[in-house]
């Protein structure tokens, strides 16, 4: 018998299913990424940064650690409590919000130096209306010459290149096989979690939209981003 999807809420609020989830933040050491985040930034210390898709804070609080006031921002409540409790520990002094990246609060408008946007979940709204509304948000919340750090690994042609994959993650206590495969006329790249879990199979799909560079590069023209860019 094959148990029904979880949706996305219940993927990222049960702990079962926290093999799913992106990285906690590591107390003892810097993620690999944040010396490359810093240069592409620029930055200086004590400039305001919104982190959105936080998570459990993987970068946020690093960022918050090397001295820019951030806000992290996720629609998952759980997510954030463990960010939560992680800043807690280090005293990094963070404000999270939990939303919809598509509509950002109203106040926000040219509140910050920077936004930053990672681990390639940009295009993950099967509508492109959705994926635009991010974009959108992140423009409107950025202050005049502020800039925008979009993160995205799940290229088009690198997919087509490797064909469909099959991976073994391990879960809690069990292994869960992922198969990757991609529709070249949509550019939606689809990933099939199969679990078996107290003898019953279970089955979860996440999907992302995918660019090709020269999109990437249509898209900024006209109002998408890919890279790091001024918006305004």
């Amino acid at each position: 018998m094959v148990a029904s999807t979880p949706s996305w809420e219940s993927l990222y609020a049960d702990d079962k299913f926290r093999w799913f989830w992106p990285p906690a933040f590591d107390p003892h050491s810097d993620p690999p990424e944040l010396a490359s985040v810093l240069s592409l930034l620029d930055a200086q210390t004590g400039t305001r940064l919104l982190d959105l898709a936080c998570g459990q804070g993987w970068l946020t609080i690093p960022l918050a650690l090397h001295g820019f006031q951030v806000t992290g921002f996720d629609l998952s409540t759980t997510l954030l409590n463990r960010a939560k409790l992680a800043a807690e520990q280090v005293q990094a002094q963070i404000d999270w919000v939990r939303g919809d990246m598509r509509t950002l609060p109203h106040q926000w408008s040219d509140m910050f130096d920077f936004v930053t946007f990672t681990l390639s979940e940009f295009g993950c709204f099967s509508k492109q209306a959705d994926n635009q509304a991010v974009l959108n948000e992140a423009a409107r919340v950025l202050k005049k010459g502020g800039r925008f750090l979009l993160d995205i690994i799940v290229n088009r042609d690198g997919l087509v290149h490797r064909g469909e994959t099959i991976n073994y993650l391990e879960g809690d206590g069990f292994f869960v096989v992922e198969k990757g495969s991609s529709d070249l006329q949509s550019g939606i790249h689809k990933r099939e979690f199969r679990w078996y879990e107290e003898g019953r199979l279970h089955q979860a799909q996440w999907q992302i939209q995918t660019y090709t560079p020269p999109e990437g590069q249509a898209h900024t023209r006209t109002g998408w981003i890919s890279g790091i860019g001024c918006l305004q």
